[in-house]
């Protein structure tokens, strides 16, 4: 199966956009600013933490959780090429 640019792009473009939709900035406002999808990778905020709670707010970013939400992607990307292969392109 081979990978096609407009499904490809289109799977990124949808991934970012519900990224950026189920991330919370609230940051600067004592909140917590949450980037990922469907699995949080960085954690950040401007509140005040006690030193001893850092490691247990799991601030800054996750690795493991960066990974597995690319591995997602990936998953996005093989499905919408498949669409387009299976039901979109025409012979």
């Amino acid at each position: 199966m081979s990978i096609y640019t407009k499904p490809t792009l289109l799977a990124i473009a949808v991934f970012i956009v519900i990224t950026l939709i189920y991330s919370t900035f609230e940051a600067e406002s004592d909140g917590f600013t949450l980037i990922g999808f469907p699995l949080t990778f960085n954690k950040y905020t401007e509140g005040k933490i006690d030193h001893s709670d850092i490691g247990l707010a799991h601030i800054g970013f996750n690795t493991s959780n960066f990974l597995l939400d690319m591995l997602l992607l990936l998953v996005f990307v093989w499905g919408f090429n498949f669409i387009w292969i299976k039901y979109l392109k025409k012979p």
